[in-house]
């Protein structure tokens, strides 16, 4: 059997955070007045009826902003001349709108590969240099329907490009609940492209040179270590919370801004949690996605987080004693029972779903590539973006109502590996875990593990990341379920409990609930 691959792309999610995995005085916040690395220019451009994108001094966080930069071609136009990755979620219908920017300023640069030691305490600068990158934002259009609350979601480039995966998971979540999102483009990989390898040649600039020709994170290809990287996020979200009339984003009124980024960027949202995060304290609140850094958060930070795994992460070496630590006054990890690092609403092939990140929207972008083999059917199907949607609601109650999440159990693990050997039923399915009805009452196996057929195919290596679904037969369905209605009740039953238990949310249940209704066992 083998998983088509929609892109080339799509196998290249993680292979350099399965690298990353494995390797590895507090000061008030600035003011863009007072920090050297943050001079802002003498004041507004003014445009013209059909001139370039207006240029502003926002005030706080970049020196410049310029935009919003027109789109003036439809997605998919062969001259890349719109927002890369524009999402086909009807934002028109929901009230939301879709900008891009292009940001100007000056980073401080910070280690990106801190040492052990060096994680137990606050980074210190090692220079400075200029940048200038892009931010796209979803909106209300009536600022008067923003709830105040941001996200800023750290851009996965580990396929070589830009990827939104909190949008991908949570979109649907932060429209219906007015919330804003903010994609950075913080990484060299993301905006100037891979110097090489099979993922170069994919940065925005690579992309669209037409578009995207002004932008550079690496001062000429002089910095190449992503040290940039802390300080642009910091200052998108001091931009966020900026008040300056010529900020655009000022009018949405943004009091809270989350931390969000999954898998490479989890990664590096874990070393800035604990190296960066005490210096400015700009970001309320994290969501850690499928992975953090090479060490667990460090104890008196103070900033509330949350970490969401899945089996496959777990089963590939998130549980070993140096990833975990004990829920704390800061601290929640989830981990979801059955669920892949890359799950199968992601890799759809449909352009028009909003949750394809891997599939049809990056195959709009690059377009069609090579399948590759796995031992396995997948990815797995286990629903994990309802995990994710509770978890920012969890993650914004705590932080703006000081109540704490429920601590949800661990999966059961016999020995930590890497592999973890996970306790399993008569089925194969783990034990253990937030447990959705794909695995409390399931039709199928969904589980973590998977593993390449053949490397005649080297991408095929990343079969790993995708975790395994395989349907049951009618004699192992006849020996968990009655018949349909008994099935059906069941699922109601754990939508019930996890409800209860604020794993998934009571507008996320019917979404397992009407599933049930159309299968039949």
């Amino acid at each position: 059997m083998f998983i088509r691959a929609t892109s080339r792309r799509a196998a290249l999610l993680v292979p350099a955070v399965v690298a990353l995995v494995a390797a590895l005085a507090v000061p008030t916040a600035r003011s863009a007045s007072a920090d050297p690395a943050h001079r802002s220019p003498s004041g507004p451009s003014s445009p013209t009826p059909d001139g370039p994108p207006r240029t502003t001094d926002p005030g706080a966080g970049p020196s410049s902003i310029t935009g919003p930069i027109p789109s003036k071609a439809k997605p998919g136009d062969p001259s890349h001349n719109y927002v890369f990755y524009a999402t086909p979620y009807n934002l028109k219908q929901a009230g939301y709108e879709e900008q891009e920017f292009f940001i100007t300023g000056t980073a401080t640069r910070y280690p990106s590969n801190p040492t052990v030691d060096q994680q137990r305490r606050n980074a210190t600068s090692i220079g400075t240099t200029p940048y200038t990158t892009r931010i796209v934002v979803r909106r209300p259009v009536d600022p008067r329907k923003s709830a105040g609350i941001a996200v800023v979601d750290w851009q996965n480039v580990t396929a070589g490009h830009d990827i939104d995966t909190e949008w991908g998971t949570s979109g649907d979540y932060f429209v219906k609940h007015g919330w804003t999102w903010i994609g950075a483009s913080v990484q060299a990989v993301g905006v100037n492209g891979a110097p090489s390898g099979p993922t170069s040649g994919q940065g925005l600039k690579e992309w669209s040179p037409q578009r995207y020709g002004s932008l550079d994170v690496t001062d000429g290809g002089t910095v190449l270590d992503d040290s940039q990287s802390f300080d642009i996020y910091t200052q998108i979200a001091e931009l966020a919370k900026g008040t300056n009339h010529h900020d655009p984003l000022s009018d949405l009124r943004l009091k809270k801004v989350y931390a969000g980024g999954a898998s490479q960027s989890g990664h590096f949202l874990g070393v800035y949690y604990n190296t960066i995060q005490s210096l400015y304290n700009v970001y309320d609140g994290f969501l850690f996605a499928l992975s953090d850094s090479s060490l667990p958060p460090r104890s008196g930070v103070n900033a509330k987080a949350i970490r969401v795994f899945t089996e496959n992460d777990i089963y590939r070496g998130e549980g070993v004693a140096s990833q975990t630590v004990p829920d704390s006054s800061t601290l929640r990890t989830w981990e979801i029972a059955g669920a892949s690092h890359v799950p199968a609403y992601a890799v759809t092939t449909d352009p028009a779903d909003f949750r394809a990140t891997l599939g049809g929207i990056q195959t709009r972008e690059f377009g069609d590539a090579a399948p590759f083999d796995c031992v396995n059917p997948g990815p797995s199907q286990v629903t994990s973006w309802t995990v994710f949607h509770a978890a920012y609601a969890a993650l914004d109650q705590w932080v703006r109502q000081g109540v704490a999440p429920r601590t949800a159990p661990p999966l059961a693990i016999i020995d930590p590996g890497p592999p973890a050997n996970l306790a399993r039923d008569v089925d194969g399915i783990a034990q253990g875990g937030i447990r959705l009805p794909d695995v409390a009452v399931p039709v199928g196996r969904n589980d973590g593990i998977n593993a390449p057929a053949n490397l005649d195919n080297p991408l095929s290596s990343f079969c790993v990341l995708y975790g395994t679904h395989q349907d049951f037969t009618s004699a192992q369905l006849g020996q968990l379920y009655y018949n349909d209605r008994d099935y059906q009740q069941q699922v109601a039953d754990d939508v019930r409990l996890l409800e209860d238990q604020h794993y998934v949310l009571s507008e996320d249940g019917h979404v397992f609930t009407d599933q049930a209704r159309h299968t039949h066992v």
